[in-house]
């Protein structure tokens, strides 16, 4: 089956709780004023892709401009659209599917045309992200064990698949770092959740968080030197910022409701992230300026 979503129906009222450390309200901004989540930036900035279930049927996927104006629906058909990534040159959308009753990696072009099957995983194939080329994705798979998941790379043209990761665990959400030479990911330790780091072929894992709450969703910033991610370390899931290190980790925004999924806009002038309240699932964005790196 596919990932847990939050799908709801109404939204409660919009508030930002006061810490000197984190953005101010007046700049947090929501571009989706229905049910919408799991962003993925073009590469100009100008728009994003999500997925919404917005029509009444099953969730499918939406583009937008930068500001939540011009809304289009990308995808139509039989099953379940989510998750989605645009590739580096534009040209197309990857993204998990299950209109052929098992949740695979599919792809289209950015106009919504060509629409076609990547994997034929047999055990779950999720969250997709573009290597640099635009060739290759990177993608988690249940296929050895359901309770699992490792790290794979296929070619979405040839359909060839190399599996980087064979530790036994949960290796989710991986998200290749600007210039290709590594991977963050989300990696389950002992029953905790972690955001690690790896050599884009695999090798030489290191765990970056080393803390007992739950960390996960990673996304570096353009320039590689920052990793976004979402965690509830104070007790409530909210977006969080550190040096690709793993140092100076801080809290980015502090909302109320559940707050995941970031990811950084390739001009590095925003972070847009899910926000899940009691009946609803929204996109919001804030500017990234106010995530300075520190010396």
């Amino acid at each position: 089956m596919l990932p847990h979503r939050w799908r709801y129906a109404a939204m409660l009222p919009f508030l930002l709780l006061a810490a000197s450390a984190l953005v101010p309200a007046d700049k947090v901004f929501r571009l989706t004023p229905q049910i919408s989540e799991e962003s993925s930036w073009s590469p100009d900035s100008r728009r994003l892709v999500f997925d919404s279930n917005r029509g009444g049927g099953p969730t499918k996927l939406y583009v937008m401009n930068a500001d939540g104006s011009n809304v289009s629906q990308l995808t139509s058909g039989p099953g379940t659209d989510e998750t989605a990534a645009w590739s580096p040159d534009g040209r197309r959308i990857a993204f998990v599917s299950d209109r052929g009753g098992n949740p695979e990696i599919w792809v289209v072009d950015a106009d919504g045309k060509n629409r076609r099957q990547v994997t034929r995983d047999g055990g779950a194939a999720i969250h997709p992200h573009w290597a640099r080329d635009s060739r290759r994705i990177i993608f988690c798979s249940g296929r050895e064990k359901p309770e699992r998941y490792e790290i794979h790379v296929v070619d979405a043209d040839k359909g060839t698949v190399t599996q980087l990761t064979n530790d036994g665990g949960i290796n989710t959400f991986p998200v290749y770092s600007p210039d290709g030479s590594h991977i963050a990911f989300r990696r389950v330790l002992a029953g905790n959740s972690e955001v690690f780091v790896m050599d884009a072929d695999g090798e030489n894992a290191r765990n970056l968080t080393n803390h007992p709450a739950f960390d996960g969703w990673p996304a570096w910033s353009p320039d590689g030197v920052r990793i976004v991610f979402g965690s509830d370390r104070t007790g409530e899931y909210r977006i969080w910022v550190m040096n690709a290190d793993g140092t100076d980790a801080k809290q980015l925004v502090d909302v109320p409701g559940r707050c995941t999924s970031p990811k950084w806009s390739p001009d590095g002038q925003w972070i847009s992230f899910d926000r899940a309240l009691e009946r609803s699932c929204e996109i919001l964005r804030v500017p990234a300026a106010d995530v300075a790196p520190r010396p």
